[in-house]
């Protein structure tokens, strides 16, 4: 069975609570020494720090090194920060040095960006290591499920001639096959709008009534040109 594998030098009170959580899910945990990461499951890794540790390892360049080998040895790196910018704040090593705490948070904020943006790394920020415990143990869960890959939407182009074939499609009587004709004829919407209604009555299943119609519309002061 797989287990939560613990870092033996961790003694926070989050491993305390993963060790706990794990065994409400029915979860198996120990502890080994981890050359890399904080807990491992299966090929995910977790580093989990505090919001004072994490800006330590930000400010000492640690945390790059932490992150780059994660995502070298593991399939999934997640990084989860606990506690409050207040607790950084409040760190008498800040205090102290009377370092300014717009440049704490701006560096603080700045790392998670470049972390999502920079690194295959996932991050979550929650208050507390009880919430965190929560996160380690909910994704040990979920991991051994095989889930099916969620796949994007694609959305398909928008042309010309579709936006064409829709403003005409909302002229009453204009159906999609006679707009696909009006716009053979005359190719744009300015063309058709500078047309005259015996013109375009020509045109076979357009008669003198939706002519018109159309003709009204596009010269109206709410016209559209495509």
């Amino acid at each position: 069975m797989n287990k939560i594998i613990i870092d033996s030098r961790e003694t926070s009170d989050l491993s305390e609570f993963i060790i706990s959580e794990a065994s409400k899910l029915n979860i198996l945990s120990e502890k080994k020494w981890l050359e890399i990461g904080d807990y491992v499951y299966q090929d995910v890794c977790f580093e989990a720090k505090s919001t004072i540790d994490f800006l330590q390892s930000v400010l000492n360049g640690r945390l790059w090194n932490q992150v780059d080998n994660m995502d070298r040895h593991y399939e999934y790196s997640i990084v989860i920060i606990h506690g409050s910018l207040h607790q950084v704040m409040a760190y008498p090593k800040y205090v102290n040095l009377d370092i300014n705490e717009r440049l704490l948070t701006h560096k603080f904020y700045g790392a998670i960006g470049r972390l999502t943006l920079d690194t295959d790394c996932k991050v979550f920020w929650v208050e507390s290591a009880q919430k965190a415990a929560k996160i380690v143990t909910t994704i040990c869960k979920m991991r051994p499920v095989k889930r099916s890959v969620i796949q994007p939407t694609l959305l398909k182009r928008i042309t010309t001639d579709d936006l064409r074939l829709d403003m005409l499609c909302t002229i009453k009587g204009v159906s999609k096959s006679k707009a696909k004709k009006i716009i053979e004829r005359y190719g744009s919407v300015m063309e058709i709008g500078e047309s005259n209604a015996n013109e375009l009555s020509s045109i076979d299943g357009i008669g003198p009534t939706i002519a018109k119609r159309i003709i009204d519309t596009l010269n109206s002061e709410d016209k559209v040109v495509v």
